[in-house]
Parts: structure tokens; sequence; C-alpha cells
């Protein structure tokens, strides 16, 4: 082969390496996203399930002193 031929060889071979090696960091970037947006979700559902028990706790509390203070 002639050597400029050579080179555009060498030269494509390396972009398809870059290619390939930005493909797969775009690709764990992509992963981590994913798995930080399954945890903030599971996080945000436990805090609303949580606030939603302590709301329905305050709520019988409420309406047991409502109830007390009704019998005087």
């Amino acid at each position: 082969m002639s050597q400029p031929l050579n080179q555009i060889i060498e030269f494509s071979l390396s972009m398809n390496e870059i290619a390939a090696d930005l493909f797969i960091w775009l690709f764990k970037i992509l992963g981590i996203y994913l798995a930080l947006l399954i945890l903030l979700t599971l996080i945000l559902n436990q805090w609303k399930k949580r606030s939603r028990q302590k709301a329905e706790e305050l709520e019988e509390e409420a309406k047991k002193r409502w109830n007390r203070s009704d019998r005087r």
C-alpha cells in the first residue's frame, strides 16, 4: 500500500475506536442516570408513603381529641 492510504486506514481505525469509546461512555452515563432516577423515585415514594401515614395518624389524633371534647 502507499503511505497516504496506509495513514488514512490507520486514522479510520483510530476514529472507529474513538467512536466506540464514546458510545461506551455515553452508555455508562445513561446507565448511571437511569439508576439515579430509579433511586430517587424509590426514595420519593417512601417519603410520600411516610408522610401519608403521618397525616393519617394526625387526623386520627385530631378526631380522638374532638370526640373527647364533645363528651364534656
